[in-house]
């Protein structure tokens, strides 16, 4: 609901500042726009090149399933995360997750003591879960951008048809209102002049 606006010369100005700002911050806002435009599409090219290498990686590892199913036990406290480190970027204000690398508990083992393919498997296994993370935090990436071009295009609406249109109308009618009054006095003025003149 429109506010209703004072038809006088603080009013004008008070609007013509409201318009300037306005206008001010229009074009940063769809700067901003396009920077989340173009990180989402990185971010989802990236998505795709990390889907295909792990659909790729899982395949390789499916051939290895029965030798996998048989050092299940052995394999489960070396492929447990310790911890996923993350690192945070400035995107257009927003701050998104960037993938570092993924830490393992790494047990000591013998190498007399496991079969010969346990460390292959190990590492396949290991890139498994260092890519599955990777895409994890490129999936959180792109949610977070989305959010920030949603939020960010409906602030442009907001300002491009309501603000800036609601305060050009605020001005035409303090503008027409002021002329109008200036046309009145001149009126008046010239009246009351020409009653001076003849009561003289």
């Amino acid at each position: 609901m429109a506010q209703r606006i004072k038809l006088n010369k603080v009013s004008l100005r008070e609007q013509k500042q409201k318009m300037a700002l306005y206008q001010r911050f229009l074009p940063a806002l769809e700067a901003r726009k396009q920077q989340f435009l173009m990180q989402l599409a990185v971010v989802r090219k990236d998505i795709r090149e990390q889907e295909s290498a792990l659909a790729s990686l899982t395949a390789d590892i499916s051939l290895w399933a029965p030798l996998v199913r048989d050092m299940e036990d052995v394999l489960r406290p070396f492929v447990k995360i310790r911890q996923v480190r993350v690192s945070m970027h400035n995107v257009a204000g927003l701050k998104i997750p960037l993938f570092q690398e993924v830490v393992f508990e790494d047990p000591s083992y013998s190498a007399f003591a496991t079969a010969y393919s346990f460390e292959i498997v190990l590492n396949r296994l290991r890139e498994a879960i260092r890519r599955r993370e990777r895409l994890r935090i490129l999936l959180e990436q792109e949610r977070i951008l989305a959010e920030g071009f949603r939020k960010t295009s409906q602030r442009i609406n907001l300002y491009e048809q309501r603000l800036i249109p609601e305060c050009r109308e605020a001005l035409r009618k303090i503008a027409v209102y002021l002329q109008d009054q200036q046309a009145a006095a001149v009126g008046v003025a010239k009246v009351a002049k020409r009653l001076l003149e003849a009561g003289l």
